[in-house]
């Protein structure tokens, strides 16, 4: 098939696919446009193989995050737009394109990295625990940039762990397909921890003077203006998970054969 008939195919499917999305309510219309460049990109590279990966993220997550409880934390509500696409899926997508050999693990880590981190937020939120910063340990308040538990860790784990399950089912070398399983599994866990260092190192913090809660947002969900309480202005979550998605990449395509 030649590259034009294949790119063709695969912003056929990628636009149906966003659009399903986007009629869900699980994507803004900025989201929707994005996911298809996004989609495109990896189908357009990867083929079949590329799609289940990027499937196997987006429709867990997007059932998580409609299943889970209204989290404060949510910078932009349960729509994804634009810049959280990109923040999640732009590494894998770029991966796709610029690698060649170990192209599908790289963005199968990616993928995972994601997942483990969307997949740590929201299981992470119904622990009845107390959440604790992951480098000083210290006790904070729910919500908090770089704060995890045990059950958030947990869900990480399984996140990661989806993600390198589907890497081993479309894997096309199966005397290697159980060792990029898991290193996809490895390289997702990693990002999410690195999300987690991160978020509590250097992230911007804001805070809601109205309702006194931590949060991502500018604007948070009552309509009240946030304050930056912490960490370095300007380093937003996006930002922070673009680094989490890379960390991924890196793993998947140093370790992967």
């Amino acid at each position: 098939m030649s590259r034009g008939k294949r790119l063709a195919i695969a912003g056929t499917v990628s636009s149906a696919i966003s659009l399903a999305g986007w009629r869900a309510r699980a994507l803004a219309p900025s989201g929707a446009v994005t996911a298809t460049v996004v989609g495109t990109s990896i189908l357009g590279r990867l083929s079949w193989p590329g799609g289940v990966l990027l499937g196997a993220f987006f429709v867990s997550s997007s059932l998580l995050s409609r299943l889970s409880p209204e989290q404060e934390i949510a910078a932009r509500g349960g729509q994804r737009d634009m810049i959280q696409v990109l923040a999640n899926g732009g590494v894998a997508a770029a991966t796709a394109m610029a690698c060649d050999r170990r192209a599908l693990l790289t963005v199968a880590a990616s993928l995972a990295a994601a997942t483990a981190d969307t997949w740590a937020t929201e299981i992470g939120a119904t622990s009845s625990a107390r959440p604790r910063l992951i480098v000083s340990r210290r006790p904070v308040v729910a919500g908090t940039s770089g704060a995890v538990t045990t059950r958030g860790l947990s869900g990480a784990l399984a996140g990661a762990g989806l993600l390198g399950l589907t890497t081993v089912a479309v894997s096309r070398t199966w005397p290697h397909a159980w060792r990029n399983g898991g290193v996809v599994l490895l390289g997702g866990v990693a990002g999410s921890l690195v999300d987690s260092v991160l978020g509590e190192l250097v992230q911007e913090r804001r805070w809601c003077p109205r309702c006194e809660k931590p949060t991502e947002a500018k604007v948070h969900r009552c309509g009240e203006s946030t304050v930056v309480v912490g960490g370095w202005p300007g380093i937003s979550n996006d930002v922070v998970n673009v680094l989490c998605t890379f960390s991924g990449a890196l793993v998947g395509g140093t370790l992967g054969r």
